[in-house]
């Protein structure tokens, strides 16, 4: 028996905030080695938005470069979600805690320059 108006999966919660960034990435599949030349939208502590033509499927184990004039980040993640048209969404796996400490420093900056001016 088909059941009918079965409420519909809440949709998927960060559980920590994005911020805007436009920054150059590399994305490395960590199995091929194919790398992804790609830019940045979006970024958190737990991970980031990639916008690229040609992103890699879901669930795929990748290495992460963002670059800007501040430094490099790079760490390790995964593909959490896809859309082949856009880009992909990226949680981040392992961190060491130099470059936790360099995310940190990036989003702070961010969130001060995102705060209104009084």
């Amino acid at each position: 028996m088909i059941q009918r108006n079965k409420p519909l999966q809440p949709a998927k919660q960060r559980s920590v905030r994005r911020c805007p960034l436009v920054a150059s990435a590399e994305v490395t599949e960590l199995h091929s080695g194919a790398l992804l030349s790609a830019r940045t939208s979006e970024l958190g502590l737990g991970g980031c938005y990639v916008d690229a033509l040609n992103p890699f499927p879901e669930g795929t184990l990748v290495g992460l470069r963002i670059l800007r004039d501040q430094g490099v980040f790079q760490t390790k993640g995964k593909v959490v979600y896809c859309d082949p048209r856009f880009g992909m969404g990226l949680a981040f796996t392992e961190m060491t805690p130099d470059q936790r400490s360099l995310l940190e420093a990036w989003l702070a900056e961010i969130v001060s320059q995102l705060r209104p001016i009084s």
